[in-house]
């Protein structure tokens, strides 16, 4: 078995990213045959300390930062993380290297006796490449490992772990039509990933939702620690109990991230890993960066933004720093969102904030359509259509003035159908 081969035997099964229409229960999410799967490999998810990271906003950075500051005192970290952005080999990695598509191959091999035949109705996609990174880490004899969840928590494949310490990021209405209608619902889920005993880090939350989650994690037994309460941050500063750090100087833009930096540190504190100069971790932190994240990129001699951002919160963090970072700078967006999102509050934010606004779809079947996107708007002056992101980002390059700046944002989908496009531009080049 190739690499093909295995990427073609994982998406033979059933996968939840590329389904619509989901039932979201304990039918269909079943984490008790999930957990004995993993037990005919001798529960790989036991064999590595590792940490769990849930929440709609946030929660790949904080993986990010985890992972820097892990790797700054000598560990060797595996890190699972979803979707991908170009490749399914960047879901597993181990410090900052991607799965081998050998090793990827190999393990595909190695779980495909368990996992075939009858067996193969009851299975996901997410499950199998799950199951791969803990196998994977264990493998490697990785130090450190760190699991983003898929969606939600309480039903979510990497919820069979038991951590050192888990993160509950910010929560914001996202997956309504599967996780419920308000936050209330949704922090819910998100809380199914604590677990007795164990430190669960409450990032900012939106009033009541952090008191609600602290409840949450009471009743379950874990040991709840809240931004705000028992840690905070101050401007470019992290107040850590009564230790104050900074100012703190991220690689990674808008004000955001310096709470999420605050999640993460606070986290490798509650769990009793931050050795040595924590100044130096912080130092880690500073330079981190993630794709997507209010990324900046030179594209036919253009400078461009890309986010992932697809919440309103999210939305509006991004353009905050693109303000505070090119205050003179006008804007021309290229924006496409999944359906199901909250389309009209994210296009008002973008029409309130862009010169121009260019709608187009992207590679997912998710994907909003162009007529659902302007139906969304509020005002139609300053909008543009475009059915491929090709198309419009040539339209954005055409329409722009040298001094505006070029911002492209929304699905994941997109970010990953752009890094598509440039990588084949520059192959020409």
């Amino acid at each position: 078995m190739d690499f093909q081969d295995a990427v073609a035997y994982l998406n033979s099964f059933i996968n939840y990213e590329k389904k619509k229409n989901i039932v979201y229960d304990e039918d269909h999410y079943n984490l008790e045959s999930f957990r004995a799967l993993a037990g005919l490999f001798d529960r790989p998810h036991d064999a590595v300390p590792c940490f769990h990271v849930t929440g709609t906003k946030g929660k790949g950075s904080v993986v990010e930062f985890l992972k820097n500051m892990l790797m700054a005192q000598g560990f060797r970290v595996g890190t699972f993380t979803s979707p991908h952005l170009y490749n399914v080999r960047e879901r597993i990695r181990i410090d900052d290297e991607w799965i081998s598509e050998e090793d990827f191959a190999i393990l595909v091999e190695k779980i495909r006796p368990a996992t075939s035949g009858r067996e193969k109705r009851y299975r996901t996609f997410f499950e199998l490449i799950t199951l791969m990174s803990f196998l994977y880490f264990r493998e490697k004899q990785v130090d450190w490992a760190v699991y983003e969840v898929g969606m939600g928590g309480r039903l979510d494949s990497t919820n069979i772990i038991r951590p050192r310490c888990a993160v509950i990021n910010t929560v914001s209405l996202d997956h309504t039509e599967t996780l419920g209608p308000t936050l209330q619902h949704i922090a819910r889920e998100k809380a199914g990933i604590v677990k007795p005993g164990v430190p669960v880090v409450i990032g900012p939350q939106q009033e009541g939702i952090a008191a609600y989650l602290e409840e949450l994690a009471l009743e379950a037994g874990g040991e709840p620690i809240l931004f705000g309460k028992d840690f905070r941050t101050e401007g470019p500063y992290l107040i850590m109990g009564g230790e104050k750090f900074g100012p703190v100087k991220l690689a990674m833009r808008g004000e955001h991230q310096i709470r999420n930096c605050a999640c993460a540190f606070q986290a490798l504190l509650s769990a009793g890993v931050a050795s040595g100069e924590k100044r130096s971790l912080v130092g880690a932190m500073e330079k981190t960066l993630l794709g997507g994240r209010i990324e900046e990129r030179m594209f036919k001699g253009r400078l461009i933004v890309l986010d992932v951002g697809h919440t309103v919160e999210s939305v509006q963090s991004l353009y905050n720093a693109l303000k505070e970072r090119y205050p003179e700078k006008e804007l021309v967006s290229v924006v496409s969102y999944s359906q199901g999102k909250n389309l009209a509050g994210m296009l008002t934010l973008d029409q309130k904030w862009c010169r121009k606004v260019i709608l187009t779809e992207n590679s997912s079947f998710r994907s909003a359509r162009v007529d659902d996107l302007r139906q969304a708007a509020r005002e139609r002056e300053g909008l543009m259509e475009e059915k491929d992101l090709e198309s419009a980002l040539e339209s954005a390059i055409a329409s722009a003035k040298p001094s505006d700046l070029i911002v492209i944002h929304g699905s994941f989908y997109l970010i990953g159908d752009l890094y598509e496009i440039m990588e084949k531009y520059q192959n020409q080049q």
